[in-house]
Order: structure tokens, then C-alpha cells, then sequence
């Protein structure tokens, strides 16, 4: 109890499961409506369940092995009983393994418990068992964020630096550290893998593998079977970049194999298909990634069974399945599953006879009734979930969705056009600063009415790079925000720099506004600070002259 930290003040969300979602899990069919009616995050592992309530509380159900229920002795508990110490910590993810099991944080924090034989628990120690949560020690600032859970081994990725630390058993060097020693605390794994983002970790038993944020793959380990994807089945103990010609956005792991989604919408196989799990027709192993199921459209989703030979995938609206499906039932081509209505979604659910494990927590905000809004989906287009283009700015890469791209901006049409070539140069994005590209992005995807000084300022970025690359469509966005924000500080500044971006609209807009606001403009230190030509101040004064001998014409004849 000594390494737990004081609890964090934290705002609870009022959301919780839908109560037909965790009834597809028959781990919790016992439990009362009146229970599951408070749980925001669920988590089952074969006969192992965690609950966590929106009080913040956190419950064990179910049978036990090595301490993994997390309360002492309990072996089974047919009721949910509460684990003290991970109340009131903030628990956002579970992550199980075979018998050892971590709780996440959201604040970055690692509990862990359960069987500890080989160091897995990153405690310190090698005590078979650990019956109760533990706090993980990481060096001061360490978040992390995910955690992968192997045989007697683990992974975890961090919050802010995208880096990879691994702990636990070593004797095939699936650490990642250049050797075989075990490790019963965590180590950042640093070679090969200096200096990149890492989005995803993935293992399969005795093999790792990190997804870059940039879609290239990195694996190490064991390869008997080939699962690592590097051609041979020699194991490697360092982080070993795989060779394909697309890049990956998602990977997943069986028992000795492993699939991988492209970014495009394709399957890659390798590894072990002794069960027909890598999909191709029959049950020959393969040790380079090998494209799959091709007449069968694009993916959007894969799926494997923690240490079993069964694969899943997830096409639109259907759900296939390959590999193991039950005991003494194998398929070696994809096979489309059917009556889907009370089957949990595929980025929970593995199944195995009738065993039932999620490989991600079921939470609140992840199975919500209610989608999200259009706009709440394009908002989330900047760097989030499924997106296929990666654009290096000032050493970051910023991903987004290129269909997106097309549909709201002229240029970047013309860029992912066939003929991309014999048109106009493309921009050149790194001599582009960063946040006027994310501002670029920004303003593509909303329509947000009122900005800061800082804000108009990356607009008027944006409008220097429209008329640099002739995109009519983004140079009439940028000049209906900016005519939506002249003011009596700015409206120079904007018009000196319409005129040098030939943007007519806004340079007419900042001409009308200045002469209808004359008066307040000139009795102000606004004229001291404006840079203007002779022939701008020319205009300005006649324009103006002319307005106001047209109010005097009006007052006399009234």
C-alpha cells in the first residue's frame, strides 16, 4: 500500500455501458441490472471480469489464477467484490494476460498484480505472486498510455514521447534490449527505434511489434514461424523494421501469428498456419507478409485471438472470421459470420469455443448510443483513428483523412490527382511552419465564427499560401473569416496584405469597413500605426471625403 499515490480530484463522467451491450459478455449474465446500470468501464478475460463504477469504484468478478481477482487470497468471487486500492485512481484501460493483469490510469499511472514468476509485473521483485494492485515505477514524467501483455512479458507505450519500455521474461530477446536478460522492471527499448513515434504496441506470445506514427512496423523476438514478417525464422533481439510497400495502421496477433491492416484498406499475413489462421487457402507457413482475402474488399478493421490461432476482420457492415474457431473446427479462408445483432463489436471481442475476451476495455464513451455528429467526426480528423496521409513538418509527421482532403480543398484535389505531376509544383511543406499547417487543417474542417489575434494571424498565413498555389477554394475561406473579423485595430494590416495576396473581396471589405469607421478610426492611434502607401491613403481619404459630402447633402435636404 506504501507505492500508492494520493488520490487524484477527478470529474466523473455520467455515462455508463448500455446495459444490452454487457449482457453479450456471459461473464456478467449473473450480475443485477440494478449494478451494471452504474458501470463505465468493463473488461472480461474468460472466466475474469473487472468493473468500474461512475463513482470511480473497481470491482473483481469471477475465477481467479496467481492472485489475478487482485483481492488477496480470493480465488473466485461469485459476486463483484471492490478493489480497494484501484478506487478512486482513475481507471481508463485494462490489460490481461494469462494469469497477470494491469489497470491504467488516466493520468498515466500503472497498477499490475497477478502472477509475477518471471518479472512480468515490472514491480521490482520476483515473487510468484502478486494478490493485490501495485504501483509500476517508471523514472520521473513517465505517462503511459497502452499497455500489451505477452507471455511472462510486457510492453507499455507512453503518453506524451510515443517511446516503447518492456519488462518481464527475456530468454528469446523479445524485450527488445540487445540481449536475453530478464527484466523485472521496466526498460525503454531504444534500439532502432531512436527518435521514432511509436502509436501501437502488439504481441503476439514470445514476438513484439510497434506500429511508427509514420505506418512502418518494427518486430523482435521469437520467429520460429515466421510471425516477426522479416523473411526467415531467425529471432532477433532488437527492433527490426519489416519490409512492405504499404504503410500499416493497424497490427494483430495471434499465438505464432500475424496480420496486418494497411492503411489502404488491405490484409498482410505472416507466421504460423498450421490452423489455416493467416487466411490464404491452405495451411502453409509464411514468413513475409503476404496480401489476403483481396476479392473481398476493403478492411477497416482486424482482429486476433490472444494466444489461440484464430483471426477475425471487419469489412463495412460484415464480420469475418478465419483460423480456429472452435475446437476441431478450422477455416482456411475468410468466413463471413451472420445474426450479428447480439455479437459484441470486433474491437473487443475474441472468441474461442465459448470463451470470451476483450483485447480493449468496453467503455461509456466507446459504445455510446448516440454517434457522433458530423461535425464532432470531422473535428476528430487531425491526427485521430483511421487516418491515411502523414505530412512531416519541422520534424512532426500530422496525419489526417485524404478523402477529406479532396472533398474540402481545391489543392489538395489537384495534389492526389493522377496528373498531379504536370500541374503546378506542390507545396513545399517544410518550409511550412507547423501550426500553419494544423491552422490549414483546422480551418478546412470547421466553421468556426470568432478567432484570436493569434488565430487571424495563421489565416493570414493561409491566405499567402492560397494565392502561392492558386486555391481559390481555401483563398475564399480564408477572406470570409477575415471580413468576418475587421476591426478597427486590424483592418490596415488586412488590407495592406489583401492587396499583396490579390485577395479582391477581402481587400474591397477592408476598404469599406476602414471609410464607414473613418471617424472613430482617425481619432484614434490607429493612423499612427499604419503603414500604408501614399496612393492607399490617397483612396482611403477621398473614399471617405465622398461619404461624408453625401451625409452633408443628406442633412441639408432633410
Amino acid at each position: 500500500m506504501g507505492d500508492l499515490v494520493e488520490l487524484r480530484t477527478f470529474q466523473q463522467t455520467q455515462k455508463t455501458i448500455p446495459l444490452k451491450e454487457l449482457r453479450k459478455w456471459k461473464l456478467f449474465n449473473t450480475i443485477g441490472d440494478g449494478f451494471l446500470l452504474n458501470v463505465r468501464l468493463a473488461h472480461v478475460h474468460e472466466e475474469l471480469g473487472f468493473l468500474v463504477t461512475t463513482d470511480d469504484d473497481v470491482y473483481a468478478f469471477g475465477t481467479s489464477y496467481s492472485g489475478s481477482l487482485g483481492i488477496g487470497s480470493i480465488t473466485r468471487a461469485s459476486i463483484p467484490v471492490k478493489i480497494d486500492p484501484l478506487c478512486g485512481q482513475m481507471v481508463k484501460e485494462f490489460a490481461i494476460g494469462s494469469s497477470h493483469c494491469f489497470a491504467i490510469t488516466a493520468d498515466g499511472r500503472v497498477f499490475a498484480w497477478g502472477d509475477n514468476s518471471h518479472g512480468e509485473l515490472g514491480i521490482g521483485t520476483n515473487d510468484p505472486s502478486i494478490s493485490t494492485p501495485t504501483l509500476v515505477k517508471f523514472d520521473e514524467g513517465i505517462k503511459i498510455d497502452k499497455i500489451a501483455v505477452g507471455g511472462s512479458h510486457t510492453l507499455g507505450l507512453t503518453m506524451d514521447t510515443a517511446e516503447v519500455f518492456s519488462w518481464g521474461w527475456n530468454v528469446h530477446g523479445q524485450l527488445g534490449l540487445g540481449n536475453a536478460t530478464h527484466q523485472n522492471k521496466p526498460c525503454k527499448v531504444t534500439g532502432n527505434l531512436q527518435n521514432i513515434r511509436i502509436q501501437q504496441i502488439s504481441c503476439s506470445f514470445y514476438s513484439w511489434f510497434a506500429l511508427s506514427e509514420s505506418g512502418d512496423v518494427y518486430s523482435w523476438g521469437y520467429k520460429g514461424y515466421g510471425q516477426l514478417c522479416l523473411g526467415n525464422t531467425t529471432g532477433v533481439n532488437v527492433p527490426t523494421k519489416i519490409i512492405i510497400d504499404k504503410p500499416v495502421k493497424k497490427i494483430a496477433n495471434g499465438l505464432y501469428h500475424t496480420l496486418l491492416l494497411t492503411t489502404s484498406g488491405e490484409i498482410y499475413a505472416s507466421g504460423y498456419n498450421g490452423r489455416g489462421q493467416l487466411g490464404t487457402g491452405n495451411t502453409t507457413n509464411l514468413s513475409t507478409p503476404t496480401k489476403i482475402a483481396a476479392t473481398l474488399g476493403i478492411f477497416d478493421d482486424i482482429s486476433c485471438m490472444p494466444f489461440s490461432n484464430q483471426s477475425s476482420a471487419k469489412s463495412a457492415d460484415k464480420i469475418f472470421v478465419w483460423g480456429e474457431i472452435h475446437k476441431g473446427v478450422t477455416c482456411i479462408n475468410p468466413t463471413e459470420l451472420e445474426n450479428l445483432s447480439n455479437f459484441p463489436p470486433l474491437n473487443f471481442i475474441k472468441f474461442k469455443g465459448t470463451a470470451q475476451i476483450m483485447h480493449q476495455s468496453l467503455s461509456a464513451s466507446n459504445c455510446a448510443e448516440n454517434p457522433p455528429t458530423i461535425r464532432e467526426t470531422l473535428q476528430t480528423a487531425i491526427d485521430g483513428a483511421g487516418t491515411d496521409v502523414a505530412f512531416k513538418l519541422e520534424g512532426h509527421l500530422i496525419r489526417v483523412h485524404k478523402p477529406i482532403l479532396i472533398l474540402r480543398s481545391d489543392y489538395f484535389s489537384r495534389k492526389f490527382s493522377q496528373d498531379w505531376k504536370q500541374l503546378d509544383n506542390p507545396i513545399e511543406l517544410q518550409d511550412i511552419k507547423r501550426d500553419t499547417f494544423y491552422a490549414l487543417l483546422y480551418y478546412l474542417y470547421t466553421d468556426k465564427i470568432y478567432f484570436s489575434d493569434t488565430e487571424i494571424d495563421r489565416i493570414l498565413d493561409l491566405l499567402k499560401l492560397a494565392d502561392m498555389y492558386c486555391d481559390d477554394g481555401l483563398k475564399g475561406k480564408c477572406e470570409s473569416v477575415l471580413e468576418k473579423q475587421l476591426s478597427l485595430e486590424n483592418v490596415f494590416t488586412i488590407y495592406a496584405l489583401a492587396g499583396e495576396f490579390n485577395a479582391q473581396f477581402l481587400l474591397d471589405s477592408a476598404f469599406n469597413f476602414g471609410v464607414d469607421n473613418w471617424v472613430e478610426i482617425s481619432s484614434s492611434a490607429v493612423l499612427d500605426q499604419a503603414t500604408l502607401s501614399e496612393q492607399d491613403w490617397k483612396q482611403f481619404v477621398k473614399a471617405w471625403a465622398a461619404k461624408y459630402k453625401d451625409a452633408r447633402v443628406g442633412e441639408k435636404s432633410n
